[in-house]
């Protein structure tokens, strides 16, 4: 072995030996390093840990503040949008309310006028009540005048064994009439309906008993119904200055007129557009009148005397045609057949005068009902001795 050899062998021992310490020497450096490293990476680590924790709590809070943000930027358009819906409405509302004003304004007027012509009206409702008062106590003062001029029920008591006379007028006065006048044993009595209702047949009533007392004054024994039907519609005529020009006169009255011998126990009958019935037991007999009215008519006929057999307890029945025309709440008139059986019906049923006119009313009434009375009404019971 040479030198060199044992150089290189000494030196790559040396090396070896170099290598080794360096080794160790490295091994601990690196370890140091590492250590450091270790130690800075975990310094690092929390730094970046701290810093991601400090950029999460910006962000969350960053995110919370744009969260609030978009909710009051949404609270704030809802806002808005109420704000102008708000506002439409209003706009409305001032537009209506504006309309309302109007209105109440033109209401305002009208009531204004309203009550100013309730104020009109109630002093003119005052002057017709009064008016009216003072027409009804007239026509009340009227009909104390007509009452007074219908001659004395007592002539129906002395004449005839039992009577009655059921008379019902429209209004406060009437255009129906009865009248019956005594002289010695010879009685007339008549029913009669005249033109119109009221205060018109009223008057034409008042006539008619003025025309028939003046009239009979110069009654007699050969004294017969027709002829006084004659000259009732001679003094009407003229009075009332009818004449036969063509124009149409409604003016006068329709009259059913007996003369009753008390002594000889004879009658005679005649009418004018008003016939007469008489009851003897369950048997009804009726007398037609002659076709024309006590006035003037343009074809004129004749009034006709009718002998009537009589005898004691029979009835005699006269009477306006308001009963046998008066109209139900049905609509249905009475007629002249119910009118006929209700005597009949009557006669079986009672003698007595006063039952008798109850059973008229009551039945007159029920048929009626609610129905406004269409005409005067005026039926005259008598019942021969």
């Amino acid at each position: 072995m040479t030198i060199l050899d044992i150089i290189l062998i000494v030196i790559a021992v040396a090396l070896l030996v170099l290598v080794v310490v360096m080794k160790t020497n490295n091994k601990r450096l690196v370890m140091r390093a590492v250590h450091r490293m270790d130690t800075r990476y975990t310094e690092l680590l929390e730094k970046s840990n701290s810093e991601v924790r400090r950029i999460t709590a910006l962000y969350d809070e960053l995110r919370s503040r744009t969260s609030a943000s978009q909710a009051a930027a949404t609270s704030n358009v809802a806002q808005i949008i109420d704000i102008e819906r708000l506002s439409a409405e209003q706009k409305k509302l001032e537009a209506e309310q504006e309309e309302l004003s109007n209105r109440n304004r033109q209401l305002w007027d009208i009531s204004v006028s309203i009550e100013k012509e309730r104020q009109h009206i109630q002093i003119l409702k005052n002057e017709i009540e009064g008016k009216h008062r003072e027409v009804t106590s007239s026509i009340q003062y009227a009909k104390l005048i007509q009452d007074a001029v219908l001659p004395s029920l007592e002539i129906l008591r002395e004449s005839f064994q039992d009577g009655f006379l059921f008379w019902r007028p429209r209004d406060i006065v009437s255009g129906d009439f009865y009248w019956m006048k005594r002289i010695g044993d010879t009685v007339i009595f008549t029913v009669a309906d005249c033109t119109g209702h009221g205060v018109p047949g009223a008057f034409m009533s008042m006539l008619g008993v003025a025309f028939l007392n003046e009239i009979c004054v110069d009654f007699n024994p050969e004294t017969h119904p027709a002829q006084i039907l004659e000259q009732l519609r001679h003094k009407v005529i003229t009075t009332l200055k009818q004449k036969d020009d063509g124009a149409v006169h409604k003016d006068g009255m329709d009259i059913s007129l007996c003369i009753f011998n008390l002594a000889t126990m004879k009658m005679q009958f005649s009418g004018a557009n008003n016939g007469m019935y008489h009851v003897r037991g369950s048997v009804l007999t009726e007398y037609a009148p002659v076709r024309n009215p006590i006035g003037l008519y343009p074809k004129v006929r004749q009034f006709e005397d009718n002998d009537v057999d009589i005898q004691s307890g029979d009835y005699i029945y006269m009477f306006s045609d308001g009963y046998a025309d008066q109209f139900s709440s049905k609509s249905q008139k009475f007629t002249l057949r119910r009118f006929r059986n209700l005597f009949v019906d009557i006669n079986a049923k009672t003698k007595v005068a006063a039952e008798q006119a109850k059973i008229l009313s009551d039945t007159f009434d029920q048929w009626r009902g609610s129905y406004k009375q269409m005409d005067d009404v005026l039926i005259g019971g008598y019942r021969i001795k």
